[in-house]
C-alpha cells in the first residue's frame, strides 16, 4: 500500500485518503423518537450512476440500529460491505436530517481536495485494487473504514482538480446517458419478446380448447414443514434446496443453488424430479424455471408437471402470467398467490404436434431477442470500459 503505483506529474503528491478527509460523527435517531429523518441505506444508491435515488423518510422511533452515520451535502458515501459492487455516491442534495447506514464509510473532503474530485477518485478500479488485500469475509466481504482510508490518492492543486472535475462531469455524463439509452433498448427488447409470446398464446386461445391448469397438469406447493425453516440441522447434505431467488436468477433451467438439505431436511420436505417446472408464488411472484436436477423447495414455490403438455410449451405459457398473477396477489405484508388462483388459470391445449410447432416458433423469437440483447450488452460493456479508461487517465494527469 505504501508504494507509489505510478509516477505523478510535477506538482502532484500522494496522500492517504485519511489525510484528505475530515473526521465525521455518529448519531442516534432513536433518541429523537418523533423527529423525521432521511435515511440512506445501501439500497438507496444506484451503483450504475453513483447517485442517491431512493432515500427513505423515517421517524426516529422507527430507525434501524444501523442508522447512525451523520452525513451532509458534498459527503462521499462508500459502502464497505461488498465494496467491489461500488455502492458509492456523492451527496448532491440537502436532505432533512440525513442519516446513513453504518454500512457506509463517510468521506468528507478537507481543504486538500474537492468533494467531486474525491468522489470520482473512489469510484476507480485503482482504489479497488488498493483495498482488495484488506477485504475480509468469504460470505459477507467487507472492509473497515480505517483500512479504506489507507488507500493512496494522487492530489494536484485545487485549480487542477477543478479542471479535471469539469472534464469528467462532461465526459462521464455523456457516457452515462449513452449507457442509459442502451439499457432502455434492452428493456424494449424484453417487452417486445413478452408481447410476441403473449400474442402466440392469444392466437392459441382461438384455435385450441381452453382448460384449467389443474385439468392438464399436476400443480402442488413445495414442502418445508420444520420450524424454524432456517434450522441449521436441516442443511448441509446432498439434496439441492431451491428458493425463490434461485428461480428468479435462473436462465430457463435451474442449474445452481445456494443451499442443500441433508437427510433430516429431506424427511420434512419432498424431492421433486428433474424437469419439474418451478413457479414462485410469494415474494417475487410469477418467476418460472425448470429444475435441472432433482431438488426440494419450500411452499413459496409451486411444482408443475404434465403428461398432456410439452414441458417447453407449458414453461413458455407460464412465463406470460407474471403480470396477471401479480395483480391477483393479495396485499398482505408479503404478496402471495394461493394455489386455487393458479390452478384455475386457463391454458390453450392444442395437439402435441401443434405444441411442438408453437415451441419452435417461440424459440426463434427467443433466439432473436437474445442475440439483440447480447449486441446491446456488448456496447454497454465497451462504454463502461471507456468510462474506466477516462477515470484512469484523469488521475494520472493525462486528461
Amino acid at each position: 500500500m505504501e508504494q507509489v503505483l505510478y509516477e505523478l506529474p510535477e506538482g502532484w503528491e500522494w496522500h492517504k485518503l485519511a489525510e484528505a478527509v475530515e473526521k465525521t460523527e455518529n448519531l442516534n435517531p432513536l433518541k429523537d423518537t418523533n423527529k423525521l429523518w432521511t435515511y440512506i441505506d445501501i439500497s438507496s444508491v444506484d451503483r450504475n450512476r453513483f447517485t442517491i435515488t431512493e432515500p427513505k423518510e423515517i421517524l426516529g422511533k422507527d430507525a434501524p440500529s444501523r442508522a447512525k452515520k451523520q452525513i451532509q451535502l458534498n459527503d462521499v458515501i462508500f459502502a464497505t460491505t461488498r465494496p467491489n459492487l461500488k455502492n458509492i455516491a456523492l451527496v448532491r442534495d440537502e436532505y432533512k436530517s440525513p442519516v446513513a447506514s453504518t454500512g457506509f464509510c463517510v468521506l468528507r473532503a478537507n481543504e486538500k481536495v474537492l468533494p467531486a474530485y474525491l468522489f470520482y477518485f473512489v469510484t476507480t478500479d485503482f482504489v479497488q485494487r488498493q483495498i482488495e488485500p484488506y477485504v475480509g469475509g468469504a460470505s459477507y466481504p467487507a472492509i473497515t473504514d480505517g483500512n479504506l482510508k489507507k488507500a493512496l490518492i494522487p492530489i494536484p492543486s485545487i485549480d487542477e482538480q477543478k479542471r479535471i472535475v469539469e472534464k469528467l462531469d462532461a465526459l462521464i455524463t455523456r457516457i452515462d446517458t449513452a449507457i442509459e439509452h442502451l439499457q432502455e433498448s434492452i428493456t424494449l427488447a424484453d417487452s417486445l419478446y413478452t408481447s410476441e409470446l403473449a400474442s402466440v398464446f392469444s392466437l392459441g386461445q382461438d384455435k385450441s380448447p381452453l382448460k384449467e391448469l389443474n385439468e392438464v397438469a399436476e400443480v402442488a406447493r413445495g414442502k418445508s414443514k420444520h420450524r424454524p425453516r432456517n434450522d441449521k440441522l436441516l442443511f448441509g447434505g446432498e439434496y439441492p434446496f431451491i428458493q425463490t431467488g434461485d428461480v428468479r436468477n435462473a436462465q430457463k433451467y435451474i442449474t445452481t443453488f445456494s443451499a442443500t438439505y441433508n437427510e433430516k431436511g429431506l424427511q420434512q420436505s419432498k424431492l421433486w424430479p428433474k424437469g419439474t417446472i418451478c413457479l414462485t408464488i410469494a415474494a417475487n411472484i410469477g418467476d418460472v424455471a425448470i429444475l435441472g436436477m432433482d431438488a426440494c423447495f419450500p411452499d413459496s414455490v409451486v411444482g408443475i408437471s404434465s403428461l398432456e403438455l410439452e414441458t417447453d410449451y407449458l414453461y413458455y405459457f407460464l412465463t406470460t402470467l407474471q403480470q396477471q398473477l401479480d395483480s391477483k396477489a393479495n396485499a398482505a405484508a408479503q404478496k402471495n398467490i394461493n394455489l386455487k388462483i393458479l390452478s384455475e388459470i386457463k391454458i390453450p391445449v392444442p395437439t402435441i404436434d401443434e405444441q411442438k410447432n408453437i415451441v419452435k416458433q417461440i424459440k426463434e423469437i427467443d433466439r432473436l431477442a437474445v442475440k439483440l440483447k447480447a449486441e446491446i450488452s456488448e456496447k454497454i460493456t465497451k462504454m463502461q470500459q471507456l468510462k474506466a479508461s477516462i477515470l484512469d487517465s484523469a488521475f494520472k494527469g493525462e486528461l
